[in-house]
């Protein structure tokens, strides 16, 4: 099977140049419950606009905007026509260029040292931080962006028109239930150039949380279904089945809403990934697999698609989301799978993609 572009050869690479004419989209800047009576009105000053309501003494109801999402799993039934898919096609949307390094963020927020890591507990990383903090709204970049459910939040990338892939253990499944859940594409310091994006439905393998087996881990990702084509307009991600050949090459690319960098509200990139082991699993005949690596990784990362470039195509592909962190140390890697952290992939990715861009159009 080709192989993806090493990372310095990618990183050699000029910027592609937009294309194309732009068109003007919606976007859902604000979304809040207010009964009728309420009486919301815009107030216009300053080059600002204000959303205000009467309120009585008790002020306004602080319920969620978001009806909680439905959620559908995916058994190896249902998705019988999508098992043999291999990859999914991404697209870049018109007038926006192409960048295959993130533009970094001003220096305000200062990354750890390697020796303030080991003076204390701390999500696991592997030798140097590598990561950086960046701000780019180029593509892909764009596709990237903040989940937030009651329970939390983590990262999550667009996979298709209305699809975003992010991992199973960030949605808040609790008593039968999904919860709500939102997508803001984009997000940094608090908002997003497209909006807060409301999520209707979540397509899933298997409802995981907590500590993870190698089982669960191996089908540890979902589809959020969101309220507006957002994919129109931010562009989307393809996708491409891990092959183990890949094993030990320095090809993918990381980015993830990570806590402890900007505290988690800023994105951070990492190049240059490498994947070391592959796994195999199988959930009700379905086929995952845990791909183990020693990239930095750490809470808030969680739901990030690991994606690499092949050829002269226009977009890059998710082969693994991330989804467990090996330890609680700074740690070099030790050649195995002990204290690893790990993605999600497989088969079983690719299919599920295939099976909600088909299925929820």
């Amino acid at each position: 099977m080709e192989r993806p572009i090493d990372h310095s050869t990618l990183a050699a690479r000029a910027s592609m140049a937009a294309e194309g004419r732009a068109t003007s989209q919606e976007a859902s800047v604000l979304e809040v419950a207010l009964d009728e009576k309420a009486k919301p009105r815009l107030v216009r000053e300053n080059g600002r606009v204000r959303l205000v309501a009467d309120v009585g003494v008790n002020g306004l109801d602080v319920a969620h905007p978001y009806p909680d999402m439905k959620y559908t799993a995916v058994g190896r039934e249902r998705a019988a026509e999508h098992l043999e898919v291999t990859e999914l096609d991404g697209y870049r949307p018109a007038a926006v260029a192409t960048t295959f390094q993130p533009q970094r963020a001003p220096e305000t927020h200062r990354l750890r040292t390697l020796a303030e890591q080991a003076a204390g507990p701390e999500p696991t990383i592997f030798g140097t931080d590598d990561r950086v903090v960046f701000h780019d709204t180029n593509y892909p970049w764009r596709t990237v962006g903040k989940v937030r459910t009651a329970g939390g939040y983590g990262t999550g990338a667009v996979v298709g028109p209305r699809h975003v892939l992010t991992a199973s253990h960030v949605i808040n499944w609790s008593g039968g239930s999904a919860g709500w859940s939102t997508f803001t594409p984009g997000y940094y310091d608090g908002r997003g150039p497209w909006g807060e994006i409301g999520v209707s439905e979540v397509i899933f393998w298997e409802q995981v949380s907590g500590p993870l087996s190698d089982q669960q881990t191996a089908f540890d990702y979902v589809i959020l279904i969101t309220n507006q084509r957002i994919g129109d307009t931010v562009g989307f991600i393809g996708s491409r089945t891990y092959d183990a050949a890949w094993n030990g090459s320095a090809v993918w690319q990381y980015a993830g809403y990570a806590a402890d960098l900007a505290s988690g509200e800023r994105p951070a990139y990492q190049g240059a990934g490498v994947v070391s082991s592959k796994q195999d699993f199988t959930l009700n005949g379905n086929s995952g697999c845990v791909l183990g690596h020693f990239n930095d990784f750490t809470p808030g990362q969680s739901g990030g698609s690991a994606w690499g470039w092949w050829g002269t195509e226009t977009f890059p592909r998710v082969i693994g989301v991330g989804s467990t962190i090996g330890s609680t140390a700074v740690e070099q890697p030790g050649g195995g799978t002990s204290r690893d952290n790990e993605y999600g992939g497989g088969p079983a990715l690719t299919s599920i993609i295939s099976w909600a861009r088909t299925n929820r159009p």
